[in-house]
């Protein structure tokens, strides 16, 4: 295949916001008129190749944007993968640190946190709407109010915003230097490493006063699973025992309906208040499975005995072509349980066992996906635009059962959060990050990893208490399971 070819092969896998992504990268690279007049990003590579920085001889700068901008599984097309980048990146690229820094800020940024930005800063009011964090960024950069020895506004921004972003800029400023392009000898052919997600011992969070308006979700703690070791080089795959993972061992994803996902979404109690906002996350979740090629199903008020009825008509369906099964479930819970709307409890592991290999044949050797959003629902406080749900303390427990993935909103003890208007931090965030990531060809252990940081950055504080969660996933997957790229943009949905 020749370079024009294989560029725009890559140009039909890449969207709207990868190009806007591409462009920022290449600023310094590409004057700023010519970047302005581009429409696509046959046009940004038209460009590269004029000015020398890419060519049949010299490619590395290709990957190195692929690399940057997330599109990992394009990387292939290049004989590369997201490890080789990794490593290579370290000595070598084309794209300044700066640069960098600047466009991983850029996709840290929440909604919250893009309009805490803009209000703080002194920008035309043309930047106040309808922007993105990167065309801030553009313009803070051409106008020199930063550069790569001047980040005193966003230092100042972010003291108040996130001191996780600041801390971003902190390391930039101790460890930058310059990188030096350079083109390697031969094409790099790593394995990409293997992804791992350890359940996390629970801690104590105390708060005192009797005025928390939020929710705090239940969890049950998990035994810890072992990591395997990061694949690196060829030689070190020859190593590995046939027990770990490489890069080619992914759950098939190849069935024309990928399965079935059933949602339960209780909002009305008997003994219990109300989960006002939950109506979002259950939306948010239908429509974003619906995108990803699942048969989606909605149960909405369900009691206990109801929520087991259908968690057996599940189980006696046939699944031999269906590729997996997602289960949702939204609503109060208590220890290792969560509740019907008759305030009547149903043991999580008795729902994940009915799943079993051994109990569902046809879903034997093929992932489960359970994703909880439990409350417990006793001594509730008035709800305003946060509350509070409790949670009592728990036993470890796992499923036994292989290929099974249990997401939970946070780790045992800790508050979990319901906007009334918007939903849960931890299910918009899900929703949000499999957007963002399953078109990036990022399988669902990476994309649960960021969900856990992006809901981990948020804080609420309230009566002189700072209020913070951090999501619980737990697995037995034993391959990575990563969702075919949907064939439609995800706002076809709305």
């Amino acid at each position: 295949m020749d370079l024009n070819q294989l560029l725009y092969d890559i140009d039909n896998n890449l969207g709207q916001e990868d190009f806007e992504s591409l462009k920022f990268l290449c600023m310094g690279l590409i004057p700023n008129k010519k970047l302005e007049k581009m429409r696509s990003s046959l046009d940004l590579f038209e460009e590269l190749q004029k000015s020398g920085e890419l060519s049949e001889d010299n490619m590395f700068i290709l990957p190195e944007l692929l690399y940057l901008i997330g599109q990992h599984n394009l990387l292939k097309k290049l004989n590369t993968n997201k490890s080789a980048m990794n490593e290579a990146l370290i000595k070598e690229g084309y794209i300044s640190m700066y640069r960098r820094m600047l466009f991983e800020l850029s996709e840290s940024i929440t909604k919250e946190d893009l309009r805490s930005i803009i209000f703080l800063l002194d920008i035309p009011s043309k930047f106040k709407e309808n922007k993105n964090f990167l065309d801030i960024l553009c313009y803070l950069d051409k106008t020199e109010v930063i550069s790569e020895d001047n980040l005193e506004v966003l230092e100042k921004v972010f003291r108040n915003v996130s001191q996780d972003l600041l801390r971003k800029i902190n390391q930039y400023k101790e460890s930058k230097e310059p990188l030096m392009p350079s083109a390697p000898t031969e094409n790099t052919q790593l394995s990409e490493p293997q992804f791992s997600i350890q359940a996390v011992s629970s801690t104590d969070m105390e708060f005192h006063g009797d005025d928390l308006d939020s929710i705090r979700e239940h969890i049950e703690e998990v035994q810890e699973l072992p990591s395997g070791k990061d694949v690196e080089t060829e030689n070190d795959i020859a190593a590995l025992s046939l027990q770990d993972r490489t890069e080619s061992e992914v759950y098939p994803m190849n069935q024309k309906c990928r399965g079935y996902c059933v949602i339960i979404n209780n909002s009305d109690f008997l003994k219990s208040d109300t989960r006002t906002g939950t109506e979002k996350d259950a939306e948010y979740l239908k429509r974003v499975f619906s995108w990803l090629g699942f048969e989606v199903v909605v149960y909405n008020e369900q009691k206990a005995q109801q929520i087991r009825d259908i968690m057996n008509s599940f189980q006696m369906k046939d699944h031999t072509e269906r590729d997996c099964f997602v289960c949702c479930i939204l609503t109060h819970g208590q220890s290792q349980a969560i509740l019907g709307t008759d305030n009547e409890v149903v043991k999580i592991n008795v729902i994940v066992s009915t799943f079993s290999p051994q109990n569902c044949k046809t879903l034997a050797g093929k992932p489960k996906l359970f994703f909880i959003q439990a409350c417990q629902g006793k001594n509730i406080q008035g709800a305003h635009l946060i509350e509070e749900d409790a949670a009592v303390s728990t036993t470890k427990t796992i499923p036994n059962a292989a290929d099974v993935l249990i997401g939970m909103s946070t780790v045992d003890g800790c508050f979990s959060y319901r906007h009334i208007e918007m939903g849960t931090w931890y299910i918009q965030a899900l929703c949000s990050n499999l957007i963002k990531m399953v078109p990036k060809g990022e399988d669902i252990l990476s994309i649960l990893t960021k969900v856990n940081r992006d809901v981990s950055e948020k804080e609420y504080s309230k009566s002189g208490n700072l209020l913070k969660q951090m999501p619980q996933p737990a697995y037995t997957l034993r391959m990575k399971l990563v969702f075919p790229i949907p064939t439609s943009d995800f706002k076809e949905y709305f």
